[in-house]
């Protein structure tokens, strides 16, 4: 064996030492849970923790019970409205913060306090919302609509619960692709823009045909970081609706919660979970390996 061979063995033997540390913890704490919530999704695993192998009949309830297809509509909406409404706020905010104010001390300002939801614990934040939106005639959104309508106390988490933890979540996504976009925004070429301005184009054709193309990979990046999130994430919901009134704000992820940790159907929640899985798994090969084939077949052949 010559010592060059003898070197690069010794150097992989050294970096598979540094990285066994993290290679168990990783092993420790994702994928041997990730195997079991497979394994127990075939079982009927309750509060008794008996494992008894149930086949496909955890699968057979989720798509027999009745609220599944309100479930499934409102993590829907869910998901949509609340990265729809995300990204235009968040282009709008970059754009304004980077393009506009030219000042970068006032733009890192605002973006400084645009990040406070995002840092704040959930916890917190929503028992500040809580707090905001109580029902009674001390609530502080009450007082501001007594002091300046005159109208009575509304009692907005039970009237408006599916607005409220859509407009609590969208607070706590903006700071992050804003981030990203002012960064993109930021790394344009200043010859485009003097460009587009020789030319007669305004502040609208600016931001639509150079601001915009630009932006296509970033945005494709915060579409699918935005909707693993949500559809992963129920914690705020928990705290603020708890899924309700009903199951109005009961969603995907939420859903399997409630079986597993309130009912104790640990096998029922690992199935819904389980589902959870493929459809993350199948909108990542949507988002990432579509649009890579489809650009492929456009461009023509050299």
């Amino acid at each position: 064996m010559t010592e060059k061979k003898k070197n690069c063995i010794k150097r992989n033997l050294q970096a598979y030492g540094f990285l066994t540390p993290f290679l168990v913890l990783v092993s420790l704490l994702y994928i041997l849970p990730a195997i079991l919530t497979v394994a127990m999704a075939f079982t009927d695993l309750d509060g008794a923790f008996i494992w008894e192998f149930a086949g496909l009949k955890n699968f057979r309830k989720i798509f027999r019970d009745p609220n599944t297809i309100i479930i499934i509509r409102n993590t829907i909406l869910y998901v949509a409205i609340t990265i729809g409404i995300t990204i235009c706020l968040q282009l709008f905010l970059a754009t304004m913060t980077t393009y506009f104010i030219r000042d970068e001390k006032k733009g890192n300002f605002f973006k400084a306090i645009m990040m406070i939801p995002m840092i704040t614990p959930t916890v917190v934040y929503s028992v500040l919302w809580i707090w905001l939106l109580d029902a009674s005639e001390n609530g502080v959104v009450n007082q501001l609509l007594n002091r300046f309508t005159g109208l009575g106390p509304v009692n907005w988490i039970a009237e408006y619960p599916f607005q409220v933890v859509i407009f609590a979540q969208v607070l706590t996504s903006v700071a992050y692709g804003m981030t990203i976009y002012s960064s993109a925004i930021k790394s344009i070429p200043e010859n485009q823009f003097r460009a587009a301005r020789v030319d007669g184009a305004g502040e609208w054709e600016i931001f639509k045909q150079i601001i915009i193309p630009n932006l296509k990979p970033h945005i494709s990046f915060i579409i699918l970081w935005e909707s693993l999130g949500l559809l992963t994430n129920y914690t705020s919901i928990l705290l603020i609706t708890d899924g309700g009134p009903g199951i109005q704000t009961e969603v995907w992820a939420l859903s399997a919660y409630h079986k597993a940790f309130g009912n104790q159907e640990y096998g029922y929640g690992a199935a819904i979970s389980l589902l959870l899985i493929v459809v993350v798994a199948l909108l990542m090969f949507v988002i990432t390996i579509m649009p890579r084939r489809t650009k492929k077949e456009v461009t023509p052949n050299a």
